[in-house]
């Protein structure tokens, strides 16, 4: 793990602030109903022992039975009192622990989809959300909340018990002198007093802690957040991913997959086992200090029965206040201890919620242009991902206007789809600047600025939905208009067979009734959505590769009706679908290297002619292969 800066008492205090005011955010009257549900359950032992310890005495003292039996009866009333007043309030607590749950991880779920994406992409962000998300309940927050309201019960349980106590220790006068004078006095009993708190405190303060340092370091090791983030992308790929299944059983993918998960096991198992032997001699001395408390409590306890201080019910309510009080001390310094320990996981998932969007969001409202007059310009556009020194783009120099249909073709790993990840800013240049209507995109509102995009990306992934949400991205939308922008995109053959039109769901997921459909369909979907959002931009990442030659010259064939007037960016490897484009960028090794319509670079030398002979050789190839 490496090492992390500790927190300060100040900044200890700050995060227990801050996760109060969380929890207080995502589910009002948490920490409320935490106290509340333990509260009862303490007025009810003080009672309780106390009624007791009087039905004891007036036994002893041959009080009617009467007396007695109404003793009893008020001890049984209170008893069942507290306990239906702490059962509703564990019910309503209980029936709030979801929602609280639920709302903590929504906010990391909102932090993650509206990441910069430059941030979503990295490996640093996805381990700090494992870490947040581990955090987020039973060890972070949810249980710093847990720890509060345990520490301020435990408080009031010491007050009472104090309350409780000072009579049956003050009572009656010292009769007595020497060792057995001073236990009766209240110096003895402040001595008691003072010896416990000291075991208590040696107890939390130093012996807990020390033991809380070593699983502070198992949970929070990086090395073993990173193999648990593997063995649960494993997991959910083998069990909830259902469509993983043909993979996995074609090319026996089984035992690769326990053996992965087997490691991960094993080495998390190797690490508590290791953190389990290290805490085994601190526990081993906590026993050994609670025997020594447990001792001290009954023998003063007994020293002053057998010096007739008090009566039979007295030692037993003494001994029992006194084990109480004991406990609340236990508590409030263990609890104590706990919460400031466990600002540490707490820090995690601030860690997560805290990581800047470094992207200037910018404030310009785009231009609403009635003529759709848009023109796009890359100035000596540079660019490398972060964390990296390799240019991805060098010098790009481009321009494109709304209305035309352009290509951007070039081999794999040459930086098209990078150059429309900074087209559409997903992405900032490294160097240069983009130009909408000669103004930097930057300037733009983010909002606005994408609301320019329609963008079919080559992995584009549709939902578990039904097909009009898909289309549509919403619950509530124009039902024609995406039945008419589906028929638009190709599918509608397998529309007319779906078994409830838009409203039937994607997938099997979530409703058996659903239907599965194949990557080529799942494209033609993808092209819908597109169209359905009506950006006057459009950009088409592959979007036939999926697709057999017969859809995908459909779609060549009614591009023109599917795109209208709109700018459509067209990016392919298969220069043989670009011929219809007004104009072909070709990019090489991340620098433009031609452009030109289809006939120019064709019958000039280039990488584009050099490209369009190889692939016309492999068809020619192909052909034979298939009807010789």
């Amino acid at each position: 793990m490496s090492e992390e800066k500790k927190l300060t008492f100040k900044e200890k205090i700050a995060n227990i602030k801050r996760t109060v005011n969380m929890v207080n955010t995502a589910d009002p009257g948490s920490l409320t109903r935490a106290l509340a549900k333990n509260i009862p359950q303490i007025i009810n032992f003080y009672a309780g022992v106390y009624l007791a310890s009087l039905v004891i005495d007036g036994v002893t003292a041959a009080k009617p039975v009467s007396w007695l039996l109404m003793a009893a009866l008020i001890v049984c009333v209170v008893e069942l009192v507290s306990f239906l007043i702490s059962r509703v309030i564990c019910v309503k607590q209980n029936c709030h622990e979801f929602t609280l749950k639920e709302n903590l991880n929504k906010l990391l779920w909102k932090k993650t989809l509206t990441l910069d994406y430059s941030k979503a992409e990295s490996i640093d962000t996805r381990n700090k959300y494992q870490t947040a998300h581990n955090y987020i309940d039973e060890q972070g927050i949810t249980y710093q909340i847990e720890l509060i309201s345990r520490t301020i019960s435990a408080l009031f349980n010491l007050i009472v018990g104090i309350v409780m106590i000072a009579p049956i220790a003050f009572s009656k006068p010292v009769s007595a002198v020497g060792f057995i004078g001073f236990i009766q006095s209240g110096w003895g009993f402040a001595a008691v007093i003072a010896i416990a708190a000291l075991i208590i405190s040696v107890n939390s303060f130093v012996i807990i802690p020390a033991s809380l340092k070593d699983f502070h370091k198992f949970n929070t090791d990086e090395r073993l957040h990173e193999l648990n983030r593997v063995g649960q992308n494993v997991f959910s790929r083998c069990v909830y991913n259902y469509r993983t299944g043909k993979e996995i059983r074609i090319y026996k993918e089984q035992e690769l997959m326990l053996s992965k998960y087997d490691y991960v096991q094993k080495e998390f198992v190797k690490g508590w086992g290791i953190t389990l032997k290290k805490g085994n001699r601190y526990i081993l001395i906590i026993n050994c200090l609670n025997a020594l408390l447990t001792f001290l409590i009954y023998g003063f306890a007994i020293v002053r029965a057998a010096s007739g201080m008090i009566s039979p019910g007295e030692v037993i309510a003494f001994a029992m206040y006194f084990g109480s009080i004991r406990g609340g001390l236990d508590n409030i310094s263990n609890d104590l201890s706990n919460l400031f320990e466990r600002t540490e996981y707490c820090r995690s998932v601030f860690d997560f919620l805290d990581i800047p969007d470094e992207k200037y969001k910018g404030s310009i409202p785009t231009e609403k242009r009635d003529d759709n007059e848009y023109e796009f310009e890359f100035k000596h556009v540079y660019f490398k991902y972060p964390d990296t020194e390799e240019y991805v783009l060098k010098d790009i120099n481009l321009k494109w206007r709304i209305g035309e249909k352009m290509a951007l073709v070039g081999r794999n790993g040459s930086g098209k789809s990078t150059l429309v990840k900074l087209l559409c800013r997903l992405y900032d240049p490294t160097e240069g600047e983009i130009l909408l209507n000669g103004i930097d995109i930057r300037k733009y509102s983010t909002k606005d600025y994408t609301d320019l995009f329609s963008v079919v990306f080559q992995d584009s992934a549709l939902f578990a939905f039904s097909i009009g949400e898909n289309v549509a991205v919403d619950t509530e939308y124009d039902r024609e208009l995406a039945e008419e922008c589906v028929r638009k995109a190709g599918f509608s053959e397998r529309f007319d067979d779906c078994p409830d039109g838009l409203d039937t769901c994607l997938y099997k997921d979530f409703d058996s009734r659903g239907v599965e459909i194949s990557g080529g369909e799942a494209q033609k979907l993808c092209l819908a959505r597109a169209v359905y959002k009506g950006a006057p931009f459009i950009v088409l990442d592959e979007p036939t590769a999926a697709l057999d030659p017969i859809s995908e010259y459909d779609i060549y064939t009614k591009f023109n009706s599917i795109v209208g007037t709109r700018t459509a960016v067209y990016i392919s490897h298969r220069l043989s679908s670009c011929r219809f484009c007004d104009d072909i960028t070709v990019l090489d090794k991340g620098e433009i290297a031609q452009r030109g319509s289809h006939d120019k670079l064709v019958s000039s030398e280039g990488v584009y002619a050099d490209m369009w002979r190889a692939q016309a050789e492999y068809y020619k190839d192909t052909a034979k292969e298939l009807f010789l």
